[in-house]
């Protein structure tokens, strides 16, 4: 008897572990599906839906979101870069980015502009990042976040750049406040390659997962005494 309580106490623990490893790994890594959209701006080359597609990426995997690898050298089928602007109107640039559901935010993957020393003018440099968690109803300053990027290669390939910070919950990111790496009169625009945004398993579900886990060694316990 004592035997077949203890194969009922492992099974049903394990049963919990075992149903946690889908689950987390779902809520992890790459936040899929990701659009943006260029609030303020403008359009001047390329295509915003190009920095969330993977366009571009030469990884492994080719032209699909990733996390790590490198960029091939920025161009109208791979990259976006705004209208073109001056010292007063670079700064109220705003691009923002949507996730399809709320997701744990930990951080995201930075492609910059790069490939010639022009369009490494044109990068992002200074940025203020902001979060929300409901649909844009309101923003907070992400903290933690770089108010900052590097410029990028002016030769391919041009490397990531990754950022990770206390994780929030977020439906919304958006970049405010930007300027570029110094390009200025016909080519001030600023732009950037790709972003791919990182999350977290949720708490809520790693904790019920846990007390499942829990609970069946609770009820052998019970069934031994």
């Amino acid at each position: 008897m004592k035997l077949a309580i203890t194969h009922l106490v492992l099974s049903t623990a394990t049963f919990g572990l075992m149903l946690a490893v889908p689950q987390n790994a779902q809520a992890a890594g790459l936040i899929p599906s990701v659009t943006a959209n260029v609030v303020t701006g403008g359009t001047g080359f390329g295509s915003i839906g190009f920095t969330t597609n993977g366009a571009g990426l030469i990884g492994p995997p080719v032209n699909k979101p990733t996390l790590t690898g490198n960029h091939s050298s920025s161009s109208n089928t791979n990259s976006w870069r705004s209208g073109l602007l001056d010292a007063s109107t670079v700064g109220q640039a705003v691009i923002q980015f949507t996730f399809p559901r709320v997701y744990n935010l930990a951080g995201f993957s930075f492609w910059n502009l790069g490939g010639t020393t022009a369009l490494a003018n044109q990068g992002i440099n200074g940025v203020t990042i902001q979060y929300s968690s409901n649909n844009g109803g309101t923003w907070t300053t992400l903290t933690g976040a770089p108010q900052s990027f590097l410029k990028g290669a002016s030769t391919v390939p041009v490397p990531v750049q990754t950022f990770n910070f206390t994780p929030v919950f977020a439906t919304n990111v958006r970049f405010i406040n930007m300027s570029n790496q110094g390009a200025t009169g016909t080519s001030y625009r600023l732009g950037f390659n790709e972003i791919q945004f990182t999350s977290i398993p949720e708490p809520s579900t790693t904790l019920a997962l846990l007390a499942l886990g829990l609970a069946g060694m609770g009820l052998g316990l019970r069934k031994r005494i």
